[in-house]
């Protein structure tokens, strides 16, 4: 497939998630989906959308792909945890290696991946791309966080 029908193929999944955001009055109920949508249009394979708690001090884990756990995750608002940066400047990352502490440390001399997870299940994350969630007046609504490309792209 060529690059631009490929883009146009991303274009319009990406515009059909969108549609989705849209047409509903609830976001909780079409989380898992998206959550889904969201990891095949980028070709991920797993995914974690966290909500801002509503103190606005922690991200809140509500759809993670791929773990087998219930648990939410809760991070601080700051710039320690990668999710945590993106909340607190509400600027996307794309990191190639996650375990490189000194590409993390590019973004904020604080910064440290949490290797907790992966020893917990075995699993290796590597890439990440994590972006903000941000409503039409600017405020940040949660974060999403995409992890290893299955293509092992950046």
């Amino acid at each position: 497939m060529s690059d631009v029908a490929s883009r146009l193929v991303f274009l319009k999944n990406l515009h059909n998630v969108t549609n989705k955001i849209h047409a509903t009055n609830n976001v909780d109920e079409i989380m898992l989906e998206l959550g889904q949508d969201i990891c095949s249009l980028f070709n991920s394979d797993r995914l974690t959308i966290y909500l801002l708690s509503e103190d606005e001090q922690f991200i809140v884990s509500k759809v993670k792909t791929g773990l087998n756990s219930f648990k939410d995750l809760k991070l601080p608002v700051n710039e320690r945890s990668v999710a945590g940066y993106v909340a607190s400047t509400k600027l996307p990352v794309n990191i190639q290696d996650v375990y490189d502490e000194a590409e993390l440390k590019q973004y904020s001399p604080e910064m440290q991946f949490l290797k907790e997870v992966d020893k917990r299940t075995g699993y290796r994350s590597k890439q990440m791309l994590v972006s903000p969630v941000i409503d039409s007046t600017g405020k940040l609504m949660g974060v999403v966080q995409i992890i290893n490309n299955k293509a092992d792209q950046p």
